[in-house]
């Protein structure tokens, strides 16, 4: 169904003076008037063929909001209707249209429902946003976002200079050609093909799809100007008919179909999506005779998207549209179209060229709309309300979040570890379920979530807690997604009472996520009361904030064992207990490779041999430093490279290919050096 409203500006008739007892009925008189208006407007809807009623009036003005089938009956038939029953029920004359403007479903119930509040419906000729089958907002199985583009007819000439504002690739200019081609009909028939908008992120894949309905809608190719953003898709929506309302009254309009799904659903329990797969599947099937299909694909994160384009693409063809790119002047001239375009563009200056990364020759939209989102966030805070300039420095450093959905490729990717790798597979597993128990009212009697992490320095313990965090964020298990790392001297304070509360402040602060205490041994390791106050007040925490809070205890094993060993009631709260083992030299190798490969440098077999060496007799020192050793080896290479290439080229241009080659005599360093026998504040190890 799409869906208008209508103005019509009126003068009535005048009529004969109203005797004085009469006069009382004469208030009630414009009510009564749109009562009957609405009730013979809906004497012509018997087919159900559209649905329209007055919902805001006075005695020369008159609001109408219009749902039409347009493959039922046509806009201008209801409108004739509409203006017919007006001159006879108001008795109107010199009548005057306003231009029509489309409206979203939701504006459309908003007036419904103010034709309710004042009462200009009568009941049996009532029909509720349940009967219109109109009430799939605040669905919690996905997410729907309804926008309007401008009606206006967008010229191919117009057309080209917008795809230049947002740095279309080739395959949207293709597109435009073939839009506007004059061998084309100006008739609506179908569609012949449907889209899949591959993009960097969903901001930059919209302004494709709105830009193309745009063009679309100005060449007769689509009835509606209205898009149906459906995101935030949950696993468990192939169970619920609102998707298919939405569909159904989509009529005529677009759909597009963010295929990410939503936070958590994906990695380990990709296989939950195929119901969802296959009913999306069945829905466009269904339905792309009467409704455009775009299928939003988020590059870093595709979600369910490859699984469905193989579904679909038996039963309709489609047209694969790129976000573009483009040298820094077109990213500056994109930028500034959208601060202009947008709520903040009072505050555009000079600055917003600072926003866009400097060092960069090429350009996605992507990079454009990160800019500008920080932009704007910015402006928001520092401008418009600029009393907030100051006060959110530093929140972000307890809240260490990365890309969204990468956390577990990250964690399999990571070298050796397998044990590890297996027992977060449990970890998570048993997380999830838990949670989805929850859902069902099925209490797990407070399981304990709460972890101990053993392993010698550069073993990866504290890797692993962010990436086990950023998971169980994703997978719904914590809220907040904060890290807070912290250590003896961050929770034994040095006066009495203090120590409590420093417990406390470390547990607020982790609140909605994790609580990682490194070397938490030392806590106990001397006489001092505060170590015991500190650990007791822990305790207490864990058990009041079970729900709220996962701390993870890090250290030596054997010292860890100890730790557990004093306190049983600290032992009986921990649910998990991971390993971190050495790495032995062929792990270190290939943690080298990988160190390397980040870094830009190559290294050839004779040097890799070389490096085998150095890290078969590292692994035979005692506390060597794992990949802390690796580190700190690559480190020394690349400034003994450093040294070697200053001294043979001097003051001539150094070759990139020399730059990215480590030798042999790189490597010729000292390995106690390496080992890292000093003491060091890092925890493990970032690859």
């Amino acid at each position: 169904m799409l869906c208008y409203k209508l103005k019509i500006h009126y003068k009535t008739v005048e009529e004969p003076e109203i005797r004085e007892d009469d006069k009382e009925k004469k208030k009630e008189s414009l009510e009564d008037k749109m009562v009957k208006l609405n009730a013979e407007i809906y004497s012509h809807t018997s087919k159900d063929d559209f649905f329209a009623f007055a919902y805001k009036a006075d005695d020369e003005n008159i609001e109408f909001a219009i749902g039409v089938w347009p493959d039922q009956i046509s806009f201008s038939k209801v409108k004739k209707i509409i203006v017919r029953e007006t001159k006879k029920i108001c008795r109107a004359e010199a009548i005057s249209v306003s231009p029509v403007t489309e409206i979203t479903t939701k504006e459309y119930v908003d007036m419904l429902e103010d034709a309710d509040n004042r009462d200009y419906v009568k009941r049996s000729a009532r029909k509720s946003k349940y009967d219109l089958d109109f009430d799939f907002y605040h669905n919690s199985y996905f997410k729907l976002n309804e926008m309007i583009v401008p009606s206006e007819k967008l010229r191919k000439k117009g057309a080209v200079i917008r795809a230049r504002e947002i740095m279309a690739d080739q395959t949207l200019i293709d597109e435009l050609e073939r839009i506007y081609a004059k061998e084309n009909v100006r008739k609506f028939y179908g569609y012949p093909v449907h889209y899949c908008i591959t993009s960097g992120n969903s901001e930059s894949g919209m302004e494709i799809i709105k830009l193309m309905v745009q063009m679309l809608y100005s060449q007769g190719r689509i009835l509606s100007s209205r898009i149906n953003l459906i995101s935030k898709i949950k696993e468990d929506c192939y169970d619920d008919s609102d998707l298919k309302h939405i569909c159904k009254h989509a009529d005529g309009a677009a759909i597009v179909i963010d295929m990410r799904g939503t936070e958590g659903n994906h990695g380990n329990y990709a296989q939950s999506y195929n119901k969802v797969i296959n009913y999306f599947s069945e829905l466009v099937e269904g339905y792309c005779s009467k409704t455009l299909f775009f299928f939003l694909q988020e590059c870093e994160n595709p979600g369910f998207a490859k699984e469905l384009l193989i579904k679909t693409e038996d039963f309709i063809d489609m047209i694969e549209i790129h976000e573009g790119t483009g040298g820094r002047e077109d990213a500056l001239e994109y930028l500034e179209h959208l601060a202009k375009e947008s709520a903040f563009s009072e505050f555009k200056d000079k600055s917003i060229e600072e926003y866009l990364q400097s060092e960069r020759k090429l350009y996605k939209s992507y990079d454009v709309h990160m800019a500008f989102n920080k932009w704007s966030r910015e402006v928001l805070r520092n401008k418009a309300y600029s009393s907030y300039k100051e006060c959110c420095k530093g929140i972000l450093k307890s809240v260490d979040k990365k890309k969204k959905k990468s956390a577990y490729k990250e964690l399999n990717e990571m070298v050796g570890l397998s044990e590890v790798k297996a027992l977060a597979d449990q970890i998570i597993a048993s997380y999830k379920m838990q949670s989805v128990r929850d859902g069902y009212g099925l209490k797990d009697g407070k399981i304990s979530k709460h972890m101990v992490f053993t392993g010698n320095p550069g073993s990866a313990k504290t890797t692993v807690a962010r990436l086990l965090t950023d998971i169980l964020t994703e997978e719904g298990v914590l809220k907040s997604g904060a890290l807070v790392e912290c250590g003896r001297a961050d929770l034994v304070a040095r006066y009495v009472g203090w120590t409590a509360k420093a417990v406390r402040d470390k547990f607020k602060e982790a609140s909605g996520g994790v609580l990682f205490i490194d070397e938490a041994y030392s806590l106990v390791e001397d006489r001092n009361s505060f170590g015991t106050e500190a650990i007791n007040t822990i305790v207490q925490e864990m058990e009041n904030q079970r729900d709220d809070v996962i701390v993870i205890f890090a250290g030596y094993p054997e010292k860890m064992a100890d730790f557990l060993d004093q306190n049983e009631g600290l032992r009986s709260r921990i649910a998990f207990h991971l390993d971190f083992p050495d790495y032995n030299s062929e792990e270190l190798i290939d943690i080298l490779k990988l160190m390397a490969k980040n870094r830009g440098l190559k290294l050839d077999d004779k040097t890799i041999e070389k490096c085998r060496g150095i890290c078969e007799k590292a692994c035979s020192e005692k506390e060597f430093g794992n990949g802390r050793f690796v580190r700190n080896l690559l480190e020394q290479a690349v400034l003994k490279q450093s040294q070697r290439l200053y001294s043979t080229y001097k003051d001539k241009e150094i070759p990139k290919e020399s730059i990215e080659r480590l030798i042999v005599s790189d490597f010729e360093v000292n390995l106690s050096d390496a080992c890292l026998k000093k003491k060091t504040h890092k925890l493990g190890f970032v690859l």
